[in-house]
């Protein structure tokens, strides 16, 4: 009944509700922050701040920000493991959840958690320890956030998405028409596709129609291989701040992970997408069946 009375809230009364929600977010996490034991001064006096995050500076010089952040909750995590690790995965989460505050910084706060968390290592990755613990920090932030955006944007998303996004929720709709006989490959499809930013498939996706299980599952799976990419990433910079940076093994293992990433990405791709996209660029290429039958006449 809740839902059905926040579902038919007029503009404004979304806008206020939006406003309200990020604003008990804060509050929570301020009062989060205020219970933390303090930040070692020494290791943490440039440290990146929740308004650095906002203003873009984790996107913008992501090296020295990661670094930085690595260099601070390192000696931090040793002696107040379980507050930074909340503290990172209610980050992660809370950026996702309200996607266009946050837009590019998952992937940082990705790399970060692989720079930080070495436990649970298996085998390795492009020549670094993999761990499965950050690993699944990554994952199920990417997850709960996403999911997390899927509820507020069913709740309170609707005349705000039709009023600021109006292009983007026809492109989603219109789309949506070529995947009526499977809902789940449309989902998949918009995880892995460009066509659309992460955060508004997030917002936008319950206002269409699509099932829960749908977005949980296709999220789960078509993150994997991005999580994989950037936790080993993370594993690379905290050997590099470890051990210094060596620029040619670092590019050497990037171009492996980017490849391996790649790859690992094309069974997500549905069939019918992979054909579409192999015809198109037969015919870009003059490779298409019509031209070769030509070439052979001649």
């Amino acid at each position: 009944r809740v839902c059905r009375r926040m579902a038919g809230l007029t503009l404004k009364q979304s806008l206020a509700a939006y406003v309200v929600l990020a604003a008990a977010i804060a509050v929570g996490a301020g009062a989060f922050v205020r219970s933390a034991p303090p930040l070692p001064a020494s290791h943490c006096a440039d440290v990146v701040t929740f308004l650095d995050v906002v203003k873009g500076r984790l996107v913008q010089e992501p090296k020295q920000s990661i670094l930085g952040l690595w260099g601070c909750l390192k000696e931090y995590k040793r002696d107040n493991w379980w507050y930074t690790t909340a503290g990172i995965w209610g980050t992660y989460v809370m950026f996702k959840v309200f996607g266009p505050l946050g837009a590019g910084t998952s992937m940082v706060i990705s790399i970060l958690i692989g720079a930080l968390y070495d436990e649970w290592r298996v085998g390795s990755t492009a020549g670094v320890d993999y761990s499965l613990l950050a690993h699944a920090l990554g994952v199920s932030g990417e997850v709960c956030g996403g999911l997390g955006g899927y509820a507020m944007s069913y709740l309170v998303g609707r005349e705000i998405l039709h009023a600021f996004a109006a292009d983007k929720m026809a492109m989603l709709h219109a789309k949506m028409r070529e995947y009526d006989d499977s809902l789940f490959r449309y989902m998949l499809f918009l995880r892995v596709s460009p066509m659309l930013p992460n955060w508004f498939v997030n917002y936008g996706t319950p206002l269409v129609g699509m099932p829960l299980s749908y977005f949980v599952a296709a999220s789960l799976i078509a993150i994997q291989p991005a999580a994989a990419m950037s936790i080993s990433m993370g594993g690379m910079l905290r050997e590099a701040g470890e051990a210094g940076l060596d620029i040619a093994k670092f590019t050497k293992r990037g171009a492996a992970m980017a490849a391996t990433t790649f790859v690992l990405s094309i069974p997500l791709i549905p069939a019918d997408d992979m054909r579409a996209a192999t015809d198109r660029a037969s015919r870009a290429l003059g490779l298409d069946q019509s031209h070769l039958e030509a070439i052979a006449r001649a």
